[in-house]
């Protein structure tokens, strides 16, 4: 029998079929849009999103046809939550974590709770990306479909309802909200009190990996699954990532999607005070008191994505002609060594530490000598020196890092990982498991039918099937000048906040 992991994000949703000892059979993507309707305001139409899951699941299952599909599970993006009726069906759009709205939501509930006996209950500081404020915003701000909703539910138990089994909510997704209490692992009352929300608009939690139920006859049609195959509870994608890619304690998942994220497995509970300062988190993922870490960009590799669409006509002429990917095209050919140019990559907010929702992205440096290429290889430099912000903020929280094990799309690129590898002055590997998120989830689903019996086994397959593939080194000379650089892109968001502030007010 085979497996199926349904990774959803905030750009597109694919599915992956594996073989029970985690060899992959295939897989297939969709992408879909980012709505806009004002600034500031972003949006996923969950119906969209519904029709690319079924596409994708379809064209993946069909794959494993000799192999059928025993189970299904989803690494899904944090935070965004499909208002529902009571037949499940989506009465608004999902408002995505890095949407500015929910601030003026989050400043009456401090008024209520303290950052510190939030972080104390939840894992996480207090700040608007979180689900609970934009439900509070449309309670306040969009009362009709607040109304006809009968639940709020994120991505994960949304697919799950629509594959015909209980909404449930896993405990790595439920922590995302911030009303989740990750130490007796039910939701918070005193959260939920703060925030003047009943509990029941939130799905019931359970462990990952849990059954929850089987897909539906008419949920096989639609999605080409076999009609009782199990649905499992999945886990949000950046845990599924680290249990995909092997991470142990010591190493870090570095991920590159629409958001870059570092994901690390804990020994235990980090420096509450020191994380909680860094707006940094930790909470519950698979296995019996384990926990993880994460930092993060909401940016990340659709920066790369903006260069493509809006600036790399000559590129993209290119790579048609010689029939090549665009990024290829791209990526090739960069100076050699550091730029002069520092890109700050807040340009769909931030991230971690900052977690500014107003800040706005910018290029430092330019000169009427500057290249395209000088532009393309600064766009990864700026993501890339993201991270090391981040990743000293963990090791001054006692999470220091090793080894980053790449995953993703950028891990294909080795001109990226370089730049990685020079910037974060530590060994980067790029395993041979570039669908982590969607093995992570798949390997849970395992569990839940039964194929996979412990966790352990499930460690096993992945430290069987993720194989380190090739180690990049960091370049001593390219990692000192970038220490210089660093010291200065440190100093770039606090001295260019006040400013975005002001242009993001203008009318």
């Amino acid at each position: 029998m085979s497996i199926l992991g349904l990774d959803i994000g905030t750009t597109g949703a694919k599915a992956v079929a594996f073989r029970d000892d985690g060899a992959l059979i295939g897989s297939a993507y969709r992408e879909y849009d980012l709505k806009s309707p004002r600034p500031g305001h972003l949006e996923l139409d969950p119906n969209e999103v519904l029709a690319a899951m079924r596409h994708v699941t379809a064209a993946a299952a069909a794959k494993a046809r000799g192999d059928p599909v025993r189970s299904v599970a989803t690494s899904t993006l944090g935070e965004a939550a499909v208002p529902v009726d009571a037949s499940w069906r989506p009465v608004g759009n999902a408002i995505v974590g890095f949407d500015a709205r929910g601030e003026e939501e989050m400043a009456r509930f401090k008024e209520r709770i303290s950052n510190d006996e939030v972080f104390s209950i939840t894992g996480h500081g207090i700040n608007s990306y979180h689900t609970i404020f934009k439900v509070l915003w449309r309670r306040e701000r969009d009362r009709g479909a607040f109304d006809r909703a009968r639940k709020f539910l994120c991505f994960g138990d949304f697919t799950t309802a629509q594959l015909g089994a209980p909404p449930r909510i896993d405990w790595s997704m439920a922590a995302r909200t911030l009303a989740f209490d990750i130490h007796e692992l039910r939701w918070s009352r005193r959260i939920l009190e703060a925030a003047g929300l009943a509990p029941d608009l939130f799905p019931e939690p359970v462990g990952p990996g849990e059954a929850v139920g089987a897909v539906s006859e008419a949920a096989a049609r639609d999605f080409g699954l076999p009609r009782g195959c199990v649905v499992a509870a999945g886990l949000h994608d950046q845990p599924a990532g680290i249990l995909g890619a092997g991470i142990q304690p010591g190493e870090s998942m570095l991920a590159t999607g629409t958001v870059i994220c570092l994901g690390v497995r804990l020994k235990g509970k980090p420096a509450g005070r020191t994380m909680a300062d860094s707006n940094l988190c930790y909470y519950p993922t698979a296995g019996d008191r384990q926990y993880i870490s994460l930092a993060w960009n909401f940016t990340g590799g659709s920066l790369l994505k903006w260069y493509r669409d809006q600036l790399a006509g000559p590129e993209l002429a290119e790579a048609a002609r010689r029939g090549v990917d665009p990024y290829d095209a791209i990526t090739e050919g960069l100076p050699e060594g550091p730029t002069g140019l520092l890109v700050l990559p807040h340009f769909t907010t931030t991230g971690t530490p900052w977690l500014d929702p107003r800040a706005l992205g910018a290029i430092l440096g330019l000169r009427l000598t500057t290249t395209r290429k000088e532009i393309v290889k600064a766009i990864l430099e700026g993501i890339v020196h993201e991270v090391r912000l981040n990743s000293d903020l963990l090791r001054d929280a006692g999470v220091d890092i090793g080894l980053y094990k790449a995953i993703g799309g950028a891990a294909r690129s080795a001109a990226w990982m370089q730049i990685a590898a020079d910037i974060l002055d530590r060994p980067v590997a790029v395993t041979t498991v570039t669908e982590g998120a969607a093995l992570g989830a798949a390997l849970l689903g395992a569990k839940a039918a039964g194929t996979v019996k412990t966790l352990g086994e499930v460690e096993e397959i992945v430290r069987r099937s993720a194989r380190i593939e090739r180690v990049i080194e960091p370049r001593p000379d390219h990692a000192r000048r970038y220490a210089e650089r660093f010291a200065v892109y440190k100093d770039l968001y606090p001295a260019t906040r006040e400013l975005s502030h002001r242009i993001f007010e203008l009318k």
